[in-house]
């Protein structure tokens, strides 16, 4: 019956297959040989369970739907499960209070595959405790951090571990978002608030997301405090993360936010440059991509411009990824410039990494100016002893500065090669570490850029 929308599957589903990893594709990808509808633009794909639908849309529905628009424009793919169409429609009915499975827990969040660094060592050393000691440890647990951080994904990770580890016990995972709307919706049945209210009574595990969101919003905040005093009078767990810390939220009663800081604390700060880096490896060998194939260069590029939050740094490699397969060309820092060239934005501090055609003509007039050289010599294989000091700096600054590879450095000076270019570099390296003059030399010739010489 879709037999256009089938044929455009079986192409995406083989460009899938020749990216991914063969046991990621066989588990997700191999079964699904059919449409199962078309709808308003959207082409339904069916899938064994919520657990592989889940896996889907968060790792891989970005990039199916992007292959899928170079076929036809304007749809996008939906995953659903058999489990979800084979509910039984009286169930549309019910206040719905889970949006990813019984508990409303996303699987894919885990301790296993949080990384940890020094930014959230502390917060992932409690948060394993309290998954395994429950209230005994502190009660209530609250996650406070910037956006992109990796709260939801340790506080979920509680809630898995002890979904599994312990499944008598009831656990809750719920957005304040989501629970402010069920209580509205309550609100316009008959006995909905006593229905709501209920839905909590045997819960021993309650996670709650973005507290923040109940500012401003006090018949909620009422409910809210009701359902805590009595789940923390009983002993159960309650785990909460905010963009903030609790004393810093405003328009929240005082009585609840000061319940906030009964138990413990946990501050989730962001990544500094290696614990980036290590994020970006562990998401390589979950897309089940080489590391050792993998230029260290490129790792370190994504991790440079990409320093606000996870979640950014997360999205920025998947697009490049994408790119690369797409386009089927390498993981050089020249692509993944050029794929995250409108991706992201940039800082003070690192905009300059992409380093325009002007930048570096600026560099070498600088230098020969300030050096009294030639510029042909400059960029001349020339071993005369001040045009090789001039040459190399060069080198160190395009590569700090700009982070440019050692290859593309070299089809600057001519097509020098990359190891003759990588040993000028270190060369002056050790001698800007060592010596006064030379690190004024660098400083001046940024300043004459007009750039800061402290960003390098």
């Amino acid at each position: 019956m879709y037999n256009l929308e089938r044929d455009v599957w079986l192409k995406i589903k083989e460009n899938l297959r020749c990216f991914l990893d063969k046991d990621v594709y066989e588990t997700y990808f191999e079964p699904i040989n059919d449409v199962y509808k078309v709808e308003n633009n959207e082409i339904y794909l069916l899938v064994d369970s919520v657990f592989i639908k889940n896996r889907i849309e968060k790792i891989y529905l970005s990039k199916m739907n992007l292959l899928l628009s170079k076929h036809l424009k304007d749809c996008s793919f939906v995953v659903v499960s058999r489990d979800e169409m084979s509910s039984p429609e009286s169930n549309k009915n019910k206040l719905s209070f889970s949006k990813t499975n019984a508990s409303g827990l996303n699987p894919n969040y885990t301790f296993s595959n949080f990384v940890v660094g020094d930014s959230n060592r502390f917060a992932h050393h409690i948060a394993t405790l309290v998954a395994d000691k429950l209230a005994s440890v502190a009660n209530p647990v609250y996650i406070f951090g910037d956006v992109g951080l990796g709260k939801t994904h340790l506080m979920q990770a509680i809630g898995n571990y002890i979904s599994y580890s312990k499944p008598d016990l009831k656990t809750l995972y719920i957005r304040t978002q989501d629970f402010f709307t069920e209580y509205v919706k309550a609100g316009s049945k008959p006995g909905g608030y006593e229905v709501f209210s209920k839905h909590y009574d045997n819960v021993d595990v309650l996670l709650v997301d973005d507290v923040q969101f109940l500012e401003s919003k006090d018949k909620t905040q009422i409910e809210f405090f009701k359902i805590f005093e009595k789940l923390s009078n009983e002993g159960k767990l309650i785990v909460l993360t905010s963009d903030r810390k609790a004393s810093d939220l405003t328009n929240i009663m005082t009585r609840l936010t000061s319940r906030f800081e009964w138990g413990v604390s946990l501050d989730i700060n962001k990544p500094d440059k290696t614990h980036r880096i290590n994020i970006l490896c562990a998401k390589l060998k979950q897309e089940g991509v080489d590391l050792d194939g993998f230029p260290k260069e490129t790792l370190d590029f994504i991790a440079s411009v990409c320093d606000s939050n996870i979640r950014e740094l997360e999205g920025a490699l998947k697009t490049f990824l994408f790119y690369c397969n797409v386009y089927d060309c390498d993981y050089s820092v020249e692509n993944a410039k050029e794929a995250l060239k409108n991706n992201i934005s940039l800082n003070e501090s690192t905009k300059d990494i992409f380093a325009p055609t002007q930048e570096i003509k600026k560099i070498l007039d600088v230098v020969s100016t300030y050096f009294r050289i030639n510029q042909d010599a400059l960029l001349s294989s020339s071993r005369k002893r001040e045009i090789v000091y001039a040459r190399q700096l060069c080198f160190y600054i395009l590569r700090n500065k700009y982070n440019l590879t050692f290859s593309k450095i070299g089809s600057i000076f001519n097509g020098k090669d990359h190891t003759t270019v990588m040993h000028g570099y270190q060369m002056f390296e050790r001698e800007y570490n060592s010596s006064d003059e030379a690190k004024q030399n660098v400083e001046n010739v940024l300043r004459k850029m007009g750039k800061n010489p402290n960003t390098i």
